[in-house]
């Protein structure tokens, strides 16, 4: 993102820190896509990270669910946002539903004779000294604070005086959004709970003129990072920023929906709405300079990948032909033997 997005607040930037709340030791953070994870237990990690983004307008609506896979319930998120954002929970069945609406046509085929293998996969300016707390909710096991205000010094006193712990790296990625004035939401985990699966997703609500996805916190991440975007607009998207280039970007499904059981994509829907899905992955996190972008694509062009699941009969084939073998060999076998019998 450039200065002249920075000064006009065009987007919505969030990154994602996973820091430790409770127990006194601390494991340097580690990283997902959208920003850093971590905990005591040392070989913690993120198994999948899913978003669905919408924007009005006006306002940018973010819902995030992380798969974490760890021995421990000590973990927190750190959400910058550029204007202070509402926190609130999403219905589990989100992504499930997301899932299904984008999955693959599968069409059943035969297979003949065997193969060889081969796939057949798809086809405002920072205020000065401490963050001001704005508000402070509990969504299930998360408790989630906004911040406003203070700058980077400021905000790192809160983090460290709230057992927030993060590498040196991950504060740094942290300095351009406290220097260009966003504000933050921070999330605990509050209750003792196995995080070996998927947390319930969390839902952002805040002002904002464009739709960004956040990544530029990502370039502090240590391993490879993957990210699973569902974007709901009245076109279909493609990314235009300038990473684009070094990364891989997949787009599964695009296509125009109309209804949807979950009352949040419901309302993104509207009676009709263009859902774009996208898989990013970056190899290099250290390459990364920019959030995700988004611009309507020259056509409203459908995809759904195909998955052809074919019948092996091949086997029965072979028999087929065997057995006709044998019987074509013994008629001409009996067809000789009584020849010569005929002449004898």
């Amino acid at each position: 993102m450039g200065p002249s997005d920075v000064r006009a607040r065009a987007g919505v930037v969030v990154g994602l820190v996973v820091a430790l709340v409770l127990g006194p030791a601390v494991a340097p953070a580690g990283a997902c896509a959208c920003g850093g994870f971590v905990s005591s237990d040392v070989n913690a990690s993120t198994s999948d990270e899913l978003a669905l983004i919408h924007w009005d307008g006006r306002q940018e609506t973010l819902i995030m669910q992380l798969g974490l896979r760890s021995d421990t319930d000590d973990a927190a998120l750190v959400v910058p946002t550029p204007t202070p954002a509402v926190a609130s929970s999403a219905s589990p069945a989100l992504f499930d539903e997301l899932r299904a609406m984008t999955a693959p046509r599968v069409e059943h085929t035969v297979r003949w004779f065997p193969d060889d293998g081969a796939n057949e996969g798809t086809a405002a300016a920072p205020g000065a000294g401490a963050p001001i707390a704005l508000a402070r909710v509990q969504l299930g096991p998360i408790e989630a604070t906004t911040l406003t205000g203070g700058d980077l010094a400021g905000l790192t006193s809160w983090l460290a005086g709230h057992r927030y712990e993060m590498r040196p790296e991950m504060l740094a990625s942290l300095e351009p959004y406290s220097r260009e004035g966003w504000s933050f939401v921070a999330m605990r985990l509050t209750s003792p709970q196995s995080l070996d699966g998927s947390l319930d997703p969390v839902k952002l609500t805040f002002g904002s003129d464009r739709l960004v996805y956040p990544m530029r916190m990502s370039a502090a991440a240590r391993d490879a990072q993957r990210v699973r975007i569902y974007a709901v607009s009245d076109h279909r998207l493609q990314r235009p920023d300038p990473d684009t280039a070094g990364q891989y970007t997949d787009y599964p499904f695009a296509g125009w929906v109309t209804s949807a059981n979950d009352t949040d994509l419901a309302q993104m829907i509207g009676g009709r709405a263009f859902l774009t899905e996208l898989f990013v992955s970056v190899y290099d996190p250290s390459q990364i300079e920019s959030d995700f972008t988004f611009e309507r694509a020259p056509q409203d062009t459908e995809y759904r990948a195909v998955v052809y699941e074919s019948t092996d009969v091949s086997g029965y084939v072979v028999a087929v032909i065997i057995g006709l073998v044998v019987v074509l060999a013994s008629s001409i076998v009996g067809l000789l033997l009584w020849r010569r019998r005929v002449r004898a």
